[in-house]
């Protein structure tokens, strides 16, 4: 039998922060051992991605005992642990882009040997040597010489991919680590991924069957806190939502033909980003009507453009973007109608919300499309955003949706956080919603609710840009699709 790395001994624990203690994790037992590769099975809020912060030494026990097995032996120090691991997840992702330090690609990589956010100090020609290689393996050479805050999700998750590896750790630790690469990089990722499974032990979480590799045999499955070596017997396997190749079985979208008005007008359009030209003679209209989705490779701009759409992007002079917005009285002109008329849902609006508030305060801000909370709202406010988080989680009852709501963001999962920013853009009814990588960090279940509920919302008029490289994630209600490529936009349907 091979040798234990991580030993955990009935620990119980709550996160930090947490005034009420309430424990996330009960009474874990498990001993991770060398080469035993094993994926995490389980929904959102389940407890996943707390377990990898246990195993990483970023959470400490309120009970129970954690043991990480080094050279000189078993050890309770965290240090220990964070010396043994790496860990890549959303959160980590997620601090960069709120931090949007000015950190190269080559610089990012570079922090991977000594474990920390920035470069402390000259490194040597070994690990520059090192750090080219790896670029090179990931195909990411381009990416050297960019700044993070320039990065796709996608490019952005490879980086921090190859910055894990570099470490050379004995158990590395990831988290829904394949979302929002393209079909490309997917593949290089677990290519590389493969490589060095051979060296180092590896526990992912997935919620895509398809995405954990043949090597990847262990299975564990955590459900409400506790970790389970086989699934509920209540349960069967997860299926994937139907893909939007069913659109005409489904009665949701029809081919539209341009009669309606136009409500997104633009011509000629290009963006500079940093100085650096990002979209290039965009001429592209959206009529009443209409759901397109945006397909493209990472880094191609399909999320420049839907940042451009949303307001948080400039037109260069020589372009024109019309807008009109029914909910917004016609003709919009100024940003402030603009961004109550159009809503965005991306990894980053998610990541930039740097306040500690609870769901339902949270959700609330989206009356005002602010970040943070201002002003009081009104019990009329308050009620109609519990029933948008209703909608995003119609499994729960009333009592567990009132608890969610007294709960902090930071104390969510990724998952539960995608569904609580639909149902904030939702709130006070726009008349767009752009939706980027929104079943990024869904389970399956969650995934066909969330699509679901989109359908339902293009019957009560919203209409909506998406952006997904999943063909699975594509709602029913997609009847226009345009493809993205080196800044330029293609209309295909």
């Amino acid at each position: 039998m091979s040798e234990i790395i991580v030993s955990i001994d009935d620990v119980s624990l709550f996160l930090p922060g947490d005034a009420s203690q309430k424990h996330v994790l009960h009474n874990i037992n498990w001993q991770v051992r060398r080469g035993a590769h094993c994926a995490l099975i389980g929904p959102n809020g389940s407890g996943k991605s707390t377990l990898l912060r246990l195993m990483r030494g970023e959470l400490w026990p309120a009970h129970g005992r954690i043991q990480w097995h080094g050279p000189d032996g078993p050890e309770d120090s965290p240090l220990t642990g964070r010396g043994m691991t790496s860990l890549v997840s959303p959160a980590q992702q997620e601090n960069y882009q709120r931090q949007a330090w000015d950190l190269t690609g080559r610089d990012l990589l570079l922090t991977g040997f000594e474990d920390t956010p920035l470069v402390y100090a000259d490194s040597t020609a070994y690990r520059r040597q090192a750090v080219e290689d790896m670029a090179a393996r990931l195909d990411a050479e381009g990416l050297l010489e960019r700044t993070v805050p320039t990065f796709s999700q996608g490019q952005l998750r490879l980086l921090l991919l190859g910055r894990a590896l570099l470490r050379a750790p004995t158990l590395l630790l990831l988290d829904e680590c394949d979302e929002g690469l393209d079909e490309r990089y997917r593949q290089i990722f677990f290519e590389t991924l493969g490589e060095y499974a051979s060296r180092c032990t590896v526990v992912m979480t997935a919620h895509r069957a398809a995405n954990i590799p043949d090597w990847c045999a262990g299975r564990r499955y955590v459900r409400n806190g506790r970790l389970l070596t086989a699934p509920p017997a209540s349960e069967g396997s997860e299926k994937t939502p139907k893909t939007a190749q069913n659109n005409n079985a489904s009665g949701v979208a029809e081919h539209v033909l341009n009669g309606g008005h136009a409500m997104l007008d633009l011509d000629n359009v290009t963006v500079f980003i940093d100085r650096q030209e990002v979209l290039h003679d965009i001429s592209w209209c959206m009529h009443q009507g209409e759901n397109w989705r945006i397909t493209g490779a990472n880094g191609s701009g399909k999320s420049t453009l839907l940042r451009l759409l949303a307001g948080d992007e400039f037109v260069a002079a020589g372009g024109r973007f019309d807008r009109w917005l029914p909910g917004q009285g016609g003709q919009v002109d100024t940003l402030e109608a603009l961004r109550k008329g159009v809503r965005l849902v991306s990894d980053l609006s998610q990541a930039l919300y740097g306040y500690s508030l609870n769901a339902l305060d949270m959700v609330c801000t989206g009356f005002d499309n602010s970040i943070g909370v201002y002003r009081r709202f009104s019990d009329a406010e308050r009620a109609e955003a519990t029933s948008r988080m209703a909608q995003m989680f119609p499994d729960e009852n009333p009592e567990s949706l009132k608890q969610l709501g007294r709960q902090s963001i930071r104390h969510l999962s990724t998952g539960q956080l995608r569904r609580l920013f639909l149902a904030r853009a939702l709130v006070g009814g726009p008349d767009i919603l752009l939706l980027d990588e929104p079943c990024s960090g869904l389970d399956a279940s969650s995934r066909a609710q969330y699509l679901h509920l989109l359908d339902q919302l293009a019957l009560q008029g919203i209409q909506m840009v998406f952006v997904s490289h999943h063909d699975e994630d594509a709602p029913l209600c997609i009847n226009r699709e345009a493809h993205m490529e080196g800044g330029r936009l293609r209309v295909v349907l």
